[in-house]
């Protein structure tokens, strides 16, 4: 008998009625929801365990939570029927690059720390499975997240334009800019004209002027796919 696939088994767990199991994951101890066999109430960890013979490890237990965690947001996202139906259809479109892509996913999402990351991929996931973007774009959004720090979602959604000066600026701000989800903007140079004469700020004053940023449309777009509900 062949083994059920990634994709039809992600559609199975989105056709269910109830998100508790998924929730309970990051509440109840691991061990006793394997002994237990609640996992096999939840197709695609139960999929994705016996496909890639995930075990009782503690990373191997983490990456499990992660895949709940993940699963759960998708649940959430999916309780209207015609949506649902909708994203049923395009995971049953071309099923061997689906399980392709979410073979992707559950890379990805072992790589990440945490259980907020994982959320945001479902949210990604979900924008890919409704064309707002493409699946290039899906795994560069995925990467960016893999490189967040703590409290850098948290200041990149915070505005779309910061101000600050030399002794406020953060580390965050800064790898933020590398990801490309913030650009830095022009600094004025010239403190005033004077009969003519043009005043330019000596380097060490303009080390001190205040600093403008702005949110890339790169950023834009993943603050507009991910900061619902997060």
């Amino acid at each position: 008998m062949s083994q059920v696939s990634l994709s039809d088994s992600l559609a199975t767990t989105i056709s269910q009625e109830g998100t508790s199991i998924l929730s309970d994951c990051a509440e109840i101890a691991l061990d006793s929801i394997l002994e237990d066999g609640l996992l096999k109430e939840v197709p695609f960890v139960s999929t994705a365990i016996s496909l890639y013979r995930i075990g009782k490890s503690i990373h191997e237990r983490e990456h499990i939570r992660k895949l709940a965690s993940f699963l759960d947001e998708i649940r959430q996202h999916t309780t209207d029927e015609a949506t649902r139906e909708e994203y049923l259809r395009k995971l049953r479109e071309y099923p061997k690059k689906r399980d392709k892509e979410l073979e992707y996913v559950l890379v990805i999402i072992d790589r990440y720390i945490g259980y907020d990351k994982p959320r945001m991929l479902a949210k990604l996931y979900l924008a890919f499975l409704q064309d707002v973007i493409d699946w290039e774009r899906f795994t560069i959004y995925s990467e960016v997240i893999d490189r967040f720090l703590p409290g850098d979602y948290n200041t990149l959604k915070s505005a779309s334009t910061y101000k600050t000066e030399k002794d406020l600026y953060t580390d965050s701000i800064q790898r933020l800019i590398a990801l490309g989800l913030v650009i830095e903007g022009f600094r004025t140079m010239v403190t005033q004209v004077e009969d003519g004469t043009v005043h330019i700020d000596p380097p060490e004053l303009r080390e001190k002027n205040e600093r403008n940023y702005t949110r890339t449309e790169f950023g834009n777009t993943l603050v507009r796919i991910i900061s619902e509900n997060m």
